[in-house]
């Protein structure tokens, strides 16, 4: 017989307070609504809790100081810590506080109180789940105090954090870069650091907190380095890169340095010479990085290896703001591999042939991409051109018709683009990407029809479901429903699958009300399990639920696209809970 695992009180109360923890908090995600409770609450629910009794303590504290949005509750619990400075931000209840330790000696206990509270920190900054109403939100802690904790601690071989995991520091022209290892612990597995917006030179003072912070995190996974200002003088140099070329565990590297304006000052051989001294990292996954400079040579690269890809083992790859009149291809020979998953990039070109190159580049140095993300913006002289000499999206992206293994493909692109979509376009993406699981094109123009329609056609979509199977998500620019008038029999013509689309929106419709019916029927035989509730409730605004009301919305007066949407949705909504009701119900128009 087996023996029964019998659950202690402590398990039981492990169990509840892990409801309140940030991941798994039930307001998290309506932060923005004052009626709700938000992290105020979270927080003020474990703080009580601990002061019941030494079980609840035990289970709540942990959740309370696990993971802080900032050190300014940690710093406060010396009665040193002051506030030297405090200003309004907006509303009443929203203010800026920046504390700082005083110097000198602290009550008796207190230092012994602050490493019990440490020991139970594992993650500071990052969360992206506080609100901007919650108290402490803005708070900082002065630059200067790290000198003062660390004069305070002493040369103990003891971390005051020693289960910190994942640390996020904005350091500033104040901040003492040796007195950043009082924080550091051989535990951290990400570093995020960011500059402030003073005008100081930035530069070696994110050389000697790289260097006072690296050697003490020799199993760091996880590197950010971002930097806020616009005016800041840093840059991808070889001194930088060659302290992060000392962390041979680090998996995920992020560089966001300032784009400068003057797109001709900098050579580009110094960013890719740059990148070649952080071939040590073999391990590393994901490179996501705005180098600050501009490729304008078609100069090879000095740097030569005998190995085929500088990142052997790279999965995702993000640029910022680069631009296809730089020599892209250099930087993918170089970086080229099998194993690249993810790309995500935003492109400015001033013409056609430099875009199709780029993809062309793409498609051979990564052959086993997946995932495709990228905002091509077209250069302000090229816009002026004619709409006649708009090539369509197809040709642009020819390259990667021929990465069959491709899932999620988003080309949102911009506002007034030249290139166009239409319905041989999709017909050609539905035909090389099989596997596709994502698609969003939601941005461009439909491409001129000879049949006189203004959308994707509807044989389009069935199309789509039946060569793409795990279609997910579909995003389209236009959609015309009149496309059903050249069809004699839609109920013969048009298959019923049971296609698991979930989502599939559009941004514009052209149509009449009438059609939106005719079109509900069939979209409700091609993708059965569409999800429509949340579009609808985007549609109309909380407390309209008729469609009286939904006419009488000021914003909807002479705006006949969100009626058609409307109509569409709804009528869509109106089929399933008919099949629901009815699994006998016939299809037939």
């Amino acid at each position: 017989m087996a023996t029964q695992v019998a659950l202690h009180t402590h398990d039981i109360l492990h169990a509840i307070f892990e409801y309140f923890s940030v991941d798994r908090w039930q307001y998290r995600f309506s932060i923005y609504r004052r009626d709700n409770p938000g992290e105020d609450a979270r927080r003020q629910a474990l703080a009580r809790s601990a002061r019941v009794c030494k079980a609840f303590r035990d289970a709540a504290l942990p959740i309370l100081w696990g993971r802080l949005h900032n050190l300014v509750p940690f710093f406060r619990l010396l009665s040193t810590c002051i506030v030297i400075k405090e200003s309004p931000m907006g509303p009443k209840d929203r203010k800026k506080c920046i504390y700082s330790l005083a110097a000198g000696p602290v009550r008796p206990g207190e230092l012994q109180r602050l490493r019990a509270y440490g020991a139970l920190i594992h993650t500071v900054g990052g969360s992206t789940q506080a609100s901007f109403t919650t108290k402490g939100f803005f708070d900082i802690v002065d630059g200067s105090s790290l000198a003062i904790l660390s004069a305070l601690v002493g040369d103990t071989p003891e971390a005051i954090l020693p289960n910190l995991r994942s640390l996020s520091w904005p350091f500033s022209s104040t901040s003492d870069p040796m007195a950043l290892r009082v924080l550091l612990s051989p535990s951290i597995k990400s570093l995020h650091f960011e500059t402030g917006s003073e005008r100081v030179k930035w530069q070696p003072l994110l050389e000697q907190v790289l260097h006072a912070s690296l050697r003490a995190t020799p199993h760091l996974d996880h590197l950010t380095i971002n930097c806020a200002a616009h005016f800041c003088d840093l840059r991808l140099s070889s001194s930088t890169t060659l302290l992060i070329s000392e962390l041979r565990s680090l998996r995920s590297l992020v560089l966001l340095f300032p784009t400068y304006e003057d797109w001709n000052a900098i050579s580009s051989d110094v960013m890719l010479d740059a990148l070649s001294l952080l071939a040590p990292l073999t391990t590393l996954e994901r490179l996501e990085f705005r180098p600050g400079y501009v490729i304008e040579t078609s100069k090879a690269p000095s740097w030569s290896s005998t190995r085929r890809s500088l990142f052997p083992n790279l999965q995702e790859l993000k640029l910022h703001r680069v631009n296809c009149r730089q020599s892209l291809h250099h930087l993918f020979e170089m970086l080229q591999t099998e194993t690249l998953r993810s790309f995500e990039a935003t492109f400015d070109y001033a013409n056609d042939t430099a875009c199709h190159k780029t993809f062309e580049s793409l498609a051979r140095c990564f052959p086993g991409l997946r995932s495709l993300r990228c905002i091509m913006k077209y250069m302000y002289e090229e816009r002026n051109q004619s709409s006649s000499s708009a090539p369509s999206l197809r040709e642009l992206i020819s390259p990667l018709l021929t990465v069959h293994c491709m899932e999620a493909v988003i080309l949102p692109g911009e506002i007034r683009p030249r290139c166009t979509v239409g319905d041989t376009d999709l017909d050609a993406m539905s035909a090389a990407w099989p596997r596709l699981r994502i698609l969003d094109l939601g941005e461009y123009p439909f491409t001129p029809s000879p049949r006189g329609l203004k959308g994707i056609g509807i044989n389009t979509l069935a199309l789509f479901a039946t060569r793409c199977p795990n279609l997910e998500r579909l995003s389209l620019s236009s959609f015309d429903m009149q496309s059903l008038d050249a069809l004699v029999e839609p109920h013969d013509e048009l298959p019923c699958t049971k296609h698991g689309l979930r989502h599939i929106s559009f941004r514009a419709l052209h149509g009449t009300e009438d059609g939106c019916i005719r079109c509900a029927h069939i979209l409700d035989r091609l993708f059965p399990h569409l999800s429509v509730v949340d579009t609808l409730v985007g549609l109309i605004r909380p407390g309209r639920t008729s469609t009286m009301d939904l006419y009488a919305q000021p914003r909807w007066k002479g705006n006949p696209d969100h009626i058609l949407k409307y109509s569409l949705f709804l009528s869509i909504l109106t089929y399933q809970d008919t099949r629901w009701h009815d699994p006998w119900v016939d299809y037939g128009l």
